[in-house]
């Protein structure tokens, strides 16, 4: 396996929102899949409002997602337009679904962000998977990691998912108890895991999620996207009983300056017969 990376300087600090968004993005789109079957949608589309804080509505999160026989193609992107800091990042990734195993083939991760008080910052990461997991990573522009960091050892890159694909692994996973997963997750810096776990239910029907980051590798002692995480993320889960699925109506991330809320706007859903599904705020 090749392993290569280059990244850009500072780049966990200056990628704190696509951190945040990543964690999301894995959190968002929990199980669009049909409820006690593996049949997954063949398109889906959402959007999603960002808030923060008293800041209120800040941006937003748009998810589209194209399954076709074992492929499977997703992209998204989030734009964040405060007085003081602007941010526009664009993901992509594409594989392949073999059963109920999730193949990651490739992920892009473009953004740029203006601040107030900085410079203006532009970054891109390309990474590449084979077989058994992570076969290249290249950061433009290029900087040599951190000597501090907890390195990423080839073992730790084996069957992980990117940031998106970690969306595709949960439609086609514990459909019964989406509460109730782990997954492997590299963003192509840092290593770590989202576990899922239930705590119960709201507004009658909904299922209420909680998923918590546990750092491996990849970042430096109380640094990168695990320290600026305030407790554990929350998704609450809505289900759509004409289409037998449940959607993410909420996704609640609370950090060391505030809370971050996703919630959703309309979401779009066509299955497999073509049958469209529908729903908005």
């Amino acid at each position: 396996m090749r392993y290569r990376v280059r990244m850009g300087t500072n780049r966990v600090r200056a990628t704190l929102v696509g951190s945040l968004l990543s964690l999301a993005i894995a959190a968002l789109l929990a199980n669009p899949a049909l409820a006690g079957s593996t049949a997954l949608p063949a398109q889906v589309s959402a959007l999603y409002r960002v808030s923060f804080g008293l800041l209120g509505e800040i941006g937003y999160f748009r998810f589209n997602s194209t399954v076709n026989g074992e492929a499977y193609a997703l992209a998204a992107e989030a734009k964040i337009d405060t007085a003081v800091f602007d941010y526009f990042g664009a993901m992509t990734s594409m594989g392949s679904v073999l059963a109920t195993v999730t193949k990651p083939g490739g992920y892009q991760f473009r953004y740029k962000q203006k601040a107030i008080l900085g410079k203006k910052k532009r970054r891109s990461l390309d990474m590449a998977f084979d077989g058994s997991g992570v076969k290249d990573v290249t950061f433009v522009p290029p900087d040599p990691p951190s000597k501090k960091a907890i390195p990423v050892t080839k073992d730790q890159l084996k069957q992980v998912l990117d940031p998106l694909s970690g969306v595709m692994a949960l439609s086609i996973g514990n459909i019964a108890e989406p509460c109730r997963q782990k997954l492997p997750i590299f963003d192509g810096k840092q290593r770590f895991d989202l576990v899922f776990s239930p705590t119960g239910r709201s507004d009658g029907a909904d299922q209420v999620c909680h998923v918590r980051l546990v750092p491996i590798s990849g970042h430096k002692e109380g640094e990168g996207a695990a320290s600026v995480i305030n407790g554990n993320i929350e998704v609450v889960m809505r289900p759509v009983p004409k289409a037998n699925i449940l959607i993410p109506y909420r996704v609640t991330v609370p950090t060391i300056i505030g809370a971050a809320v996703l919630a959703s706007d309309k979401i779009e859903i066509t299955m497999p017969d073509q049958k469209r599904i529908a729903f908005k705020r």
